[in-house]
């Protein structure tokens, strides 16, 4: 056996460093890129199949709006649902603001508090008060909206 140690000694090694230098690199691996596995963003989406938001209830808020709007889009991204209103040319600021509280009616409770809501109008007759953004965060009851601005 000693015999053929010596004999293939340059082989041994060979596979001893090529173990070694495997076993470091895994280790380097593990160490650097320990959450490679892992989601991006973690789980802060878990639970979302709980609380879904319908194309029914989508729908609803469109027809909800509608009075007061030429076109509503409502999108859901993440735990945010966007909806952006081109308003039509006579609605106010205040008037604006006001379709907030009225979208909320159309979202159940569980969902109100899963989901933050963005709202963005905007009114091409009245550009030196709009657009406005109005924000909900799932742990609120009401908007916040962004600074008026003066005429």
């Amino acid at each position: 056996m000693k015999k053929k140690i010596k004999k293939n000694l340059s082989t041994v090694i060979v596979i001893i460093v090529a173990v070694l230098v495997l076993l470091g690199i895994i280790f380097i691996k593990n160490t650097f890129f320990a959450g490679e596995s892992k989601a991006i963003y973690g789980n802060r989406l878990e639970g979302r199949k709980n609380v879904e938001i319908s194309k029914e209830t989508k729908n609803k808020v469109k027809k909800k709006l509608e009075g007061s709007a030429d076109s509503v889009s409502v999108r859901v991204a993440g735990r945010i649902i966007y909806i952006n209103v081109d308003a039509k040319d006579e609605v106010t600021l205040e008037a604006a603001k006001n379709l907030g509280p009225a979208v909320l009616e159309e979202f159940s409770d569980n969902e109100k508090a899963y989901y933050d809501i963005q709202i963005l109008i905007e009114n091409m007759a009245n550009r030196k008060q709009f657009p406005i953004i109005g924000y909900k965060h799932h742990t609120k009851a009401n908007f916040s909206w962004t600074k008026d601005r003066t005429e």
